[in-house]
């Protein structure tokens, strides 16, 4: 199986998310396309897609949301997960939905939402401000290992991998 794993990525969090979820795939390929470095990626050869970036300021970055509305009907022709990675636990399922488009949701075969992982030494002045005012509603700040987990495990149990 021929797994692409499309993202985008301001400040390494979410790379760091994907490169963990690429480690516990059950595929002879995982290739990584990070769409800040390849806008238009080939993505037709690929047996699933999962795709995936963080939410900034309500909503997923612009080039991941013109990738999904580029390719739409290609993925619609392909297994797909969904993911995105964010902060506020309490809007991430509104969040989600606005991210991804209704017919793109429903044919996905696993969505998850990631909560709390920030790279603080890639933040500029503002962003880091941001992120400690949200940070006073004691958010914790960590990579999501149980949810990354539950979602690959999703994604083995749907293609008949039998689970360790």
């Amino acid at each position: 199986m021929k797994i692409a794993i499309v993202y985008s990525t301001k400040n390494g969090s979410t790379e760091k998310i994907v490169r963990l979820m690429g480690k516990k795939l059950p595929a002879d390929d995982v290739s990584y396309i990070n769409l800040c470095k390849d806008s238009d990626p080939q993505v037709a050869d690929y047996d699933m897609i999962i795709i995936g970036g963080p939410v900034y300021f309500g909503a997923i970055q612009p080039q991941l949301k013109r990738f999904c509305e580029k390719n739409e009907k290609l993925l619609l022709n392909r297994e797909v997960a969904l993911f995105t990675c964010g902060l506020l636990s309490d809007q991430s399922e509104s969040q989600f939905d606005k991210a991804y488009s209704h017919k793109l949701r429903d044919h996905s075969i696993c969505n998850a939402c990631f909560q709390g992982m920030v790279n603080f030494e890639k933040l500029n002045f503002f962003e880091k401000l941001m992120v400690w005012k949200v940070a006073a509603s004691n958010i914790e700040f960590h990579t999501d290992s149980i949810g990354i987990t539950r979602f690959v495990n999703t994604i083995k149990r749907i293609n008949g991998v039998v689970l360790a």
